[in-house]
């Protein structure tokens, strides 16, 4: 008897846990279902999926551009010449959120004994978040003086540089080693102001040298951009210098650079037309106690043909530092095609009339072409 009532004991707890976990799953089913339905209804209270985070990479943006060139000039008794002009390696890269830098090296072909030598054109870091619209640059740079001078030969659109850049500093332009602090300058117009002002030592060239004391190279820009329409903007700067010169004297430079560019917007692929002229005036101390000034320009113009094809023509005039009688007058004809932007093909006629040497004509034919990273070109 003892045993049948255990027995049904036993029976009767079973059927309730069996009744309860049952309750409980279906509760269970029941609020799954409640917070699936929610979650329809109301996405935005949904939970994130996990984002992978990936470390930044530390490797620098590449590229090499390459410089060929072939010619016939009148000049001289060797009239025909190819040659493989100059190579430029660049390095580029932010070096943490605050600042990039960038480093370019130059293989150039020495124009008296054919040889190649290698050097470093540009290492700089420039900063990246300052304030008040601040930016500073330091190290080995091209100075804002004029326009054409932040420019590299590539860049540029006629083969040479102009007269005057060769003339009173040295081929590619004039190169210095300090700081840059360039700032936008508020303004009730409507128009965008920046001032830049460079101090270091310069390169030694025809006009400056890196001196032997105290004596630094200053510079200083205003640059005024001003939007005319939609389709065509103009900008004009203001530029001075003074450093020592090769006397241990002190030359004085003032500059100044106009550009007008027209791009229409709808046919902006297929057409365009840019004017731009420069100048400079150069004061030389001497041991003569009686300053040399002289002075230089140029003034071109190109228009875009159709979509990969551009023709120009350019003036030069140029003195030559600390001789006051000299001149140079170049006119220059350009037909330039532009398969990519990683390779240009130009052919340019040149007539050279000098008071100080022969005068001559060439022909000159250019073919640029860069691999690698190709950051774009200042306006």
């Amino acid at each position: 008897m003892q045993v049948q009532r255990i027995i049904l004991f036993l029976t009767f707890v079973s059927v309730l846990s069996t009744a309860q976990i049952q309750q409980d799953s279906s509760s269970t089913a029941d609020s799954l279902l409640a917070i699936e339905l929610q979650s329809q209804l109301h996405p935005s209270t949904t939970m994130p999926a996990a984002s992978i985070r990936t470390a930044p990479t530390t490797n620098p943006d590449i590229s090499a551009i390459g410089d060929f060139r072939s010619l016939y000039t009148t000049e001289g008794s060797r009239n025909v010449e190819a040659y493989f002009n100059a190579l430029e390696v660049q390095f580029t890269s932010v070096v943490d959120p605050y600042a990039r830098a960038n480093f370019i090296f130059a293989f150039d072909k020495d124009s008296l004994n054919g040889d190649y030598g290698a050097g470093l054109e540009i290492a700089t870091l420039t900063s990246l978040s300052l304030p008040y619209s601040l930016q500073v640059t330091l190290g080995k740079f091209k100075p804002h003086f004029t326009k054409v001078n932040l420019l590299h030969p590539h860049a540029f659109s006629f083969v040479e540089f102009p007269t005057m850049i060769g003339n009173y500093f040295d081929g590619e332009g004039l190169f210095m080693q300090g700081i840059s602090a360039s700032v936008l300058v508020p303004n009730p117009w409507d128009f965008y102001q920046e001032f830049t002002f460079e101090a270091g030592r310069s390169e030694t060239n025809a006009s400056l040298d890196n001196g032997i004391d105290n004596s630094l190279l200053y510079v200083a820009h205003l640059d005024n951009f001003f939007e005319l329409s939609d389709n065509s903007t103009l900008n004009i700067g203001l530029s001075g210098l003074r450093g020592p010169n090769a006397l241990d004297l002190a030359t004085t430079m003032a500059g100044f650079d106009l550009t007008y560019k027209w791009k229409p917007v709808q046919y902006n692929t297929y057409h365009s037309f840019t004017w731009q002229t420069e100048g400079l005036i150069s004061y030389s101390d001497t041991t003569a106690g009686q300053g040399v000034r002289t002075f230089g320009g140029y003034s071109f113009i190109e228009y875009q043909i159709e979509k990969r094809t551009f023709a120009g023509t350019r003036f030069d005039y140029s003195g030559l530092p600390g001789l006051r009688k000299a001149g140079e007058r170049r006119i220059s004809l350009l037909l330039r095609f532009q398969p990519s932007e990683y390779q240009i093909l130009a052919l340019e006629f040149q007539n050279i009339n000098r008071n100080f040497a022969p005068s001559f004509q060439q022909i000159v034919f250019r073919a640029i072409f860069g691999i690698g990273a190709h950051a774009a070109h200042p306006y």
